[in-house]
């Protein structure tokens, strides 16, 4: 299952965004925001003839239809040829290679002799120097503790000088801890502390039906950052993975990260796309 399509992601929009912003199109969730419905799904997911059906009369009533990170597949191929089909425009606003980790060998090598300098040095830096650090997980952890260290990394980094942490992004922390706390065994969560407990940096992945993990949010906060713990954080989940599982299926999810870009193996073609009625 496509974690973002599971009943505690949908449930989750409810606590997350104003009801009356809130629209449910068959099985589907989508936020309206100045006259443009964004789809709260991402990947792959199926889409059938009754909301394509419903989602027409929302665009003839002169609304835009927001999709995200939306896989290279059937579906970006069937809203390609539903808004041709229909005479609207389909407009890609983006697209990209998203970074993607399959490893079957020990991810210790792999960081360790890794093609880039920086994951190198890096990874030579967090060996060296984890043990001045605690790691905390949250298969084992207090997870609303944990989640209490993640918002206080949010609030005292970069992100919240420039209005892009979790709360000011619509209050995206409530998107992702029912999933957390509801969806253990396919969820993790990796903070990084110095030896005092103050919070430094966190890695946050969801799992999804088929074995993937997805990098949901990676973030340090600005003491974090000037060590490089936001590294730590990575490489320790990485290692858990690992360790876990006996092998790494990961996507990474972001899109245009050197750190990411570095570390991965394989690729897919991802989009955000919008269809809208053309103008006469």
């Amino acid at each position: 299952m496509n974690f973002s399509t599971s009943d505690v992601w949908n449930n989750s929009i409810l606590l997350r965004y104003p009801i009356d912003k809130i629209k449910k199109i068959g099985d589907l969730y989508f936020v309206e925001n100045e006259n443009i419905l964004k789809c709260q799904h991402f990947f792959d997911f199926d889409i059938g003839p009754n909301v394509l059906d419903s989602l027409k009369v929302q665009v003839l009533n002169h609304k835009k239809i927001k999709f995200n990170y939306i896989n290279d597949s059937e579906l970006l191929k069937k809203l390609e040829n539903w808004a041709n089909e229909n005479q609207f425009t389909y407009e890609i606003i983006d697209k990209w290679e998203a970074p993607l980790l399959f490893l079957d060998t020990d991810i210790k090598d792999y960081l360790k002799n890794n093609f880039h300098s920086q994951i190198r040095k890096n990874y030579k830096n967090y060996i060296a120097n984890k043990s001045n650090y605690k790691f905390y997980n949250s298969s084992i952890a207090d997870v609303i503790r944990l989640w209490n260290y993640v918002l206080d990394i949010d609030f005292h980094s970069w992100k919240k000088e420039e209005h892009s942490d979790m709360k000011s992004l619509d209050r995206e922390d409530l998107q992702y801890l029912p999933f957390l706390l509801i969806n253990n065994k396919s969820s993790n969560l990796v903070v990084v502390c110095d030896l005092n407990d103050n919070p430094l940096a966190y890695s946050l992945m969801f799992k999804n039906g088929n074995g993937c993990w997805y990098a949901v949010k990676w973030g340090t906060s600005t003491i974090g950052r000037k060590n490089y713990i936001g590294f730590f954080s990575l490489f320790n989940h990485l290692e858990y993975l690992y360790e876990k599982e006996n092998h790494i299926f990961l996507d990474f999810w972001g899109r245009r990260s050197s750190v990411y870009d570095s570390l991965k193996n394989e690729s897919i073609v991802r989009s955000h796309i919008v269809i809208y009625k053309k103008e006469e």
